[in-house]
């Protein structure tokens, strides 16, 4: 036993060597990645439209590109148990960018090609995502993964936020400069995939013999949806609460446009539809990592439903009355609500997979579902504000949020009874114990 205390020092230094290294190479992945995200995925509407004079159809396309991504989750699922995650994340990051540098040679009349450049970029990064979430597992240990991905979640939209403003800035005294702008950020987006390269990854992460058949990995989602009641239950949640921001989001955005009552020009309209939000989930990420390590996923993620309720709320009442400050007040929820929710999105798969192995398995299911509301339930917002001409949707998505809450409340009773019993219910029928 005394011989034995100086080896476990040893590994458990060695530990905290490796979390600090990947803590510190990641953020700068997670900055760089920053750049990237801002300029190909939420500047790249505006660009298309302002500069690149892109059709409806186009426009379209390019909108519907990043939730689409979402429903490549078993193919990347699949690759990613093939040749490791650390290689998915890290050639598909580069082949993301790529499309980013032949930017510089698109004109002003090659919308069509400008579309599908940012296109392809972006249902390359779906896989970079699913990558990242999956390693998260391995890589930190679970007492700590709220605060490792709030400090993430922070240095990404440090640079993500200023990024859509000088876009934006930059746009207003040259409509070209988006053929600088975007070789620009895919040169960030390489250097950051360099940063993410050099990730002392354990060898748990690498690929498992045996856990490379397609079929066996259909088989096993199969199992997780019928077996694991408690990620279920969090799933319906999620997707209510999901569904309830996709569908009113743009909708929000053009009522709060149109209602006299706010006289809102487009400064003010991006201040508080969108930098407030970006930058407040910025800030309130590392408290919402504290927050997460501290109570659970499961607690976490009632609160941020009870606060995407009060947020959408604020917005219904005060686009139906015209009050103008619960529009401060959603804004603000919003913001807080999301970062919190970027926490849970990331690592919703680390903790129910009850194996490393697992991960993959439960990405699948957590992508295919974030695919489908993030493409559907935008057109049913707008057909109901285009039969009701007013803020129905908003309405409605509302009251969706508000029926994720007592879901969750179920999947927490779950979680409660479990810990009293000392067992966790899993996937596989087992009674294993969490981490």
């Amino acid at each position: 036993m005394i011989a034995a205390e100086p080896v476990a020092h040893d590994e458990a230094s060695e530990l905290a060597r490796l979390t600090r290294h990947n803590l510190v190479s990641e953020s700068f992945f997670s900055a760089f990645n920053g750049i990237y995200l801002g300029l190909a995925i939420f500047a790249a509407p505006v660009v298309a439209v302002t500069a690149v004079e892109v059709t409806p159809l186009e426009l379209t396309v390019l909108v519907s590109a990043f939730p689409v991504g979402a429903f490549l989750g078993p193919l990347w699922a699949y690759l990613g148990r093939r040749w490791g995650m650390q290689t998915l994340v890290t050639q598909m990051a580069i082949w993301a960018n790529i499309p980013l540098l032949l930017i510089f040679w698109i004109g002003k009349n090659e919308a069509a090609l400008f579309t599908a450049l940012i296109t392809v970029s972006q249902l390359l990064n779906s896989a970079m995502r699913m990558g990242q979430s999956t390693l998260y597992r391995v890589m930190y240990a679970r007492e700590m993964r709220g605060r490792v991905l709030g400090r993430l979640t922070f240095w990404s939209y440090v640079t993500l936020v200023p990024t859509i403003l000088a876009t934006g800035w930059l746009l207003e005294a040259s409509r070209e400069i988006y053929q600088v702008l975007y070789p620009l950020a895919g040169l960030c987006g390489l250097v950051g995939s360099w940063f993410y390269s050099t990730l002392q990854v354990p060898r748990s992460a690498e690929p498992v013999v045996g856990s490379l058949s397609f079929r066996a990995g259909v088989q096993g989602v199969e199992r997780i949806l019928a077996q694991d009641r408690m990620y279920f239950l969090f799933q319906v949640s999620f997707f209510l609460s999901g569904s309830a921001f996709f569908m009113s989001t743009h909708v929000v955005l053009l009522l709060t446009q149109r209602t006299r009552a706010f006289a809102f020009g487009p400064f003010e309209l991006a201040l508080w539809m969108t930098v407030v939000p970006q930058i407040l989930l910025a800030l309130s990420s590392p408290a919402w990592g504290r927050i997460l390590d501290r109570l659970g996923i499961v607690y976490c993620r009632l609160l941020i439903n009870v606060m995407m309720t009060v947020y959408l709320a604020s917005y219904f009442f005060a686009i139906d009355y015209g009050v103008l400050p619960l529009i401060f007040l959603g804004s603000i929820f919003q913001g807080l609500a999301n970062g919190g929710g970027q926490l849970t999105w990331a690592l919703a798969s680390s903790h129910f997979a009850p194996r490393a192995e697992d991960v993959p398995l439960y990405n699948e299911i957590h992508f295919v579902l974030n695919g489908i509301r993030g493409l559907v339930m935008p057109w049913v917002g707008s057909i109901m504000f285009v039969l009701s001409q007013g803020p129905l949707s908003v309405l409605a998505a509302t009251l969706m949020s508000l029926a994720s809450i007592p879901v969750i409340v179920q999947a927490l009773r779950l979680e409660r009874t479990a810990a009293r019993d000392d067992v966790m219910p899993r996937a596989q029928g087992t009674t294993a114990k969490p981490e």
